[in-house]
């Protein structure tokens, strides 16, 4: 029998993404298309004390064609009234519900005629506590009504055509309690009592049209800091006692409107732009049109005491976010299968602002390192495609995974390269204007770039949409009559040995860009075939590298050991830094699949030891903590650890413990990298300096440079007892303000005694740590043992109570942080445990998880005996 699967894979690009959208079509749990959603008129009347609300609405629809059933989404909601009008006639409907599927079907006495139409409904519901839908968000003095609807969680507040292609506009009117306003997708248009109650009725202005999960509300005491920029209001509003802490939110929204104003060929197309700080929420932003909500920690900082990290990580988010303005909400898939066109460019855009406002961040070599990451996952059997095939709710969550978003970013990035940035740009914003308040699909994207570029990017964009995976290029030459002849070759990288054989005769079409010593080889090649001899080079280089500027989304492979030694020698003066971010992470990646030695990483990372730049020291510092936690025996871990030390000890001299006014972000950050590296290897000094640090800071928060304190606290706990461990937890508790909880509270997931981190877990069954921090708080203690095998042992104790908690969009949080085990017992154990529990929205990430355990074990299969050799070589 020919599965669909394998069917399909027997198929042209473009007739697979045919089929793949027709048979979700007929087998999705998707709605009819007889009734076409125009206009909602909505009015919520939530009761926060009794943790419900009712609401009405009216929607103006069109009738495609007579029918006597109409089909909604609604989950968890009672209908008591619908009606539907039409020419003047209204008849009633009788409701039935279909919870698996989520919907509610409007049964007729008499047919809906073709036409204009409306729907008329009443409808109750219970102010959740799962962070989804209209639910509870609580803080340390009261609760508050908001709203997290995507993907598929609007029918939690309202009956609705909760699907992205079914735009609309939007009148929202909600009763608030006295003291409370509201903010929403459009602005306070009036604002008044309601006859006989303390309460009040607040009307918004018609949203711009949009689909149902970009819908925002919440309701609260808040209150904003506000400004204009290019003639758009912009506010950052919060919990009354926080809204000190949005300034350098604002400013980095001021420098990302004005930047985007620039760069899209429209301007900011909403009449004003609200972010709002939410203290219970699952993302970290979220994209509503014109009305962007964030978890607090996402978007408020204390300036004066922030880390550069924190900096770099709010402004970027903060960027990601309006950058779905154009990309997302103005145009928006027409489908959760191409949901990469949203996040994914929003991904790839988010450092441009940035970049343009603090150039000294270098963010350029943040997103080569992002995109050498999502290669990894990419490297597993079990990855999947960039276009997906969603069909259920479960199913939709699972595609905000990394694919989504780094490896569309990188493989947007990679296409920005070969077209050229602004060749790029007017493919976009052509796009953008074709499609402005409507829907699109990935080939609508392409086919734009492609003809603004007249190059055949519909032809490469599908082998790294349509297939899942990333390439491996082999290099390899040979040098006669001075000419150096280059070939290369492709084939899908996989890290385990036990990987699905039957992707291995994918192909892509790869712009592959090369350089060579002495300048004198740069060229470009667009490979199309699995082997391809490339232009002659007049001269023989010392080496070739075969990822220039690091654009390329790709595996390199140099099947010349001289050619990979002689490019390691040169890499600190030929290479950028995203050059040998990528040189570094090639190397490992063909250690790590048993390609080569681990002794050659080894000498090449010796090599680097002169590295000053944060990210390629940290890169190398963490594979070779790999290497002593996967290959070292017991007895050579002093050995190996000294080795560590004196790979890192050289620059840390140089750049101290203690800084200085003076100190730029990157030697800040750069300090706070080798603190946490060269204490987790034992170093005295780094212990030292951290213990002091940490309690300076127990001490005065305030007196501690913000960038070093997370690593200080780490290596403070790895090193502690249970005394520091109880400084920690009243520290905690009396924390100045967020940011000093969250250092303490994930600095406790560091000590290393098993019944610290049973008491770590016990602040769960307590109430101490929000919902919001669980797909935080599971993978930090599932990073190291002893607390991996307790929080394990945890989670399948409590597993039917925290399913839905741990793990989030996805399918990132604890499931995932299993794939951190490294053993075949352990594997199997996983393995059976979640054949009788579900994952809920996590089964990809389960299967990932667990070939990652596999490639731990074939790790150590591979490299035992060369780890051994290299052992007795060291001096």
């Amino acid at each position: 029998m020919l599965t669909l699967s394998s069917f399909l894979a027997r198929l042209t690009l473009s007739t697979f993404l045919f089929l793949t959208i027709a048979a979700t079509d007929l087998t999705a749990q998707r709605l009819p298309t007889t009734i076409i959603p125009g206009h909602y008129k909505l009015l919520l009347d939530p009761d926060i004390g009794q943790q419900k609300f009712t609401g009405e609405e009216t929607i103006t629809v069109q009738v495609q064609q007579a029918t006597s059933e109409i089909v909604l989404n609604s989950l968890g909601l009672d209908i008591s009234l619908a009606e539907a009008t039409a020419a003047d006639k209204t008849v009633m409907a009788q409701v039935t519900y279909d919870q698996p599927n989520e919907t509610a079907r409007l049964s007729l006495a008499q047919p809906l005629p073709a036409g204009a139409a409306s729907l008329h409904l009443k409808f109750s519901g219970k102010l959740t506590a799962g962070l989804r839908g209209l639910y509870l968000s609580k803080s340390r003095k009261r609760q508050y009504a908001v709203t997290q609807f995507e993907g598929t969680y609007a029918r939690m507040m309202f009956p609705g055509f909760d699907e992205p292609a079914f735009k609309a506009t939007f009148d929202l009117s909600v009763i608030a309690d006295k003291g409370d306003t509201a903010i929403s997708n459009g602005r306070i248009v009036k604002d008044g009592p309601l006859p006989g109650s303390t309460r009040h009725k607040i009307a918004f202005s018609t949203s711009p049209r949009m689909s149902t999960y970009l819908v925002a509300l919440a309701i609260g005491d808040w209150q904003c800091l506000e400004r204009t920029v290019d003639g758009t209001p912009i506010r950052v509003c919060a919990e009354p006692d926080k809204k000190q802490y949005g300034q350098f939110a604002l400013e980095a929204a001021a420098q990302s409107v004005h930047f985007y104003n620039q760069w899209y060929g429209i301007k900011y197309p909403f009449e004003k732009l609200d972010m709002l700080a939410i203290p219970d929420y699952e993302w970290g932003g979220m994209e509503n049109t014109a009305s962007i909500f964030y978890r607090d920690t996402a978007l408020l900082m204390d300036e004066k005491t922030a880390s550069v990290f924190a900096k770099q990580s709010h402004a970027t988010v903060v960027a990601h976010e309006i950058a779905h303005q154009w990309f997302g909400d103005l145009v928006t898939a027409a489908w959760w299968d191409d949901i990469w066109l949203n996040e994914g460019f929003a991904t790839w855009m988010e450092r441009k602002p940035i970049r343009a406002w603090h150039p000294e961040w270098h963010l350029e070599d943040d997103e080569a390192a992002t995109a050498q990451r999502i290669i990894g996952l990419d490297s597993l059997s079990a990855a999947r495609a960039i276009h997906g095939d969603p069909r259920t709710s479960a199913e939709i969550k699972e595609m905000f995974d990394g694919i989504t978003y780094q490896k569309g970013g990188a493989v947007l990035g990679m296409l920005e390269s070969y077209v050229g940035p602004e060749v790029f740009r007017n493919g976009v914003n052509a796009y953008l204007k074709a499609h402005a308040n409507g829907n699109a699909t990935s080939a609508d994207f392409w086919r734009a770039v492609a003809k603004v570029s007249g190059k055949p990017v519909d032809k490469i964009m599908p082998t790294f949409v349509m297939q899942p995976g990333v390439p491996l290029v082999t290099v390899s030459g040979s040098c006669s009559s001075g000419k150096q002849t280059v070939e290369l070759s492709q084939q899908r990288f996989l890290l385990s040995s036990s990987g699905d054989s039957e992707n291995q005769g994918q192909l892509w079409s790869i712009p592959v860009c090369t350089k060579a010593a002495q300048n004198l080889s740069s060229s470009c090649y667009l490979v199309n075939k699995k082997t391809e001899e490339v232009a002659a080079v007049k001269a023989c280089p010392d080496w070739i590298f075969a990822n220039r500027d690091a654009k390329g989304y790709y595996r390199v492979f140099y099947q010349d050991p001289k050619n990979l030694l002689n490019a390691s020698a040169a890499a600190e003066k030929n290479l950028t830094v995203p050059e040998r971010i990528a040189f570094v992470e090639d190397l490992w990646a063909m250690t790590r699949a048993g390609k080569e030695p681990v002794g050659i990483f080894l000498n090449v990372a010796r090599d680097v030891q002169p590295e000053r730049n944060r990210l390629v020291v940290e890169i190398v510092a963490d594979h070779m903590n790999t290497i002593g936690r996967s290959l070292v025996p017991e007895q050579k871990q002093k050995e190996y650890r000294e080795l560590v030390r004196r790979q890192f000890m050289p620059l840390a001299k140089e750049v101290g413990w203690s800084g200085g006014r003076s100190d730029s972000d990157e030697q800040k950050a750069l300090r706070a990298s080798l603190l946490g590296i060269l204490g987790s290897a034992g170093d005295p000094g780094a212990v030292a300096a951290a213990q002091k640090i940490a309690q300076a800071y127990i001490k005065d928060s305030t007196s501690v440079e913000g960038t070093i304190i997370g690593p200080a606290l780490a290596v403070a706990a790895q090193n502690g007892d249970a005394a520091l461990y109880e400084q920690f937890t009243q520290a905690m508790g009396s924390a100045r303000n967020t940011e000093d909880y969250y250092h303490f509270l994930f600095a406790l997931t560091s000590f290393r005694q098993p019944e610290l981190a049973q008491r770590t877990l016990a602040l769960i069954d307590q109430g101490k740590i929000r919902q919001q921090d669980y797909v935080r708080l599971f993978p930090a203690l599932l990073a190291e043992s002893p607390g991996r095998e307790i929080a394990w042992d945890y989670l399948k104790a409590h597993w039917d109570s925290l399913a839905e908690k741990v793990t989030s969009f996805g399918g990132s949080g604890a499931v995932s942080a299993l794939g951190g085990f490294c053993s075949i017992e352990k594997r199997d154990e996983i393995k059976q445990f979640f054949a009788t529990h579900r994952a809920p929205g996590a089964e990809r990430a389960l299967q990932q998880g667990l070939q990652r355990i596999t490639s731990c074990v074939e790790f150590k299969q591979f490299q035992t005996r060369n780890m051994q050799k290299f052992l007795r070589s060291i001096p």
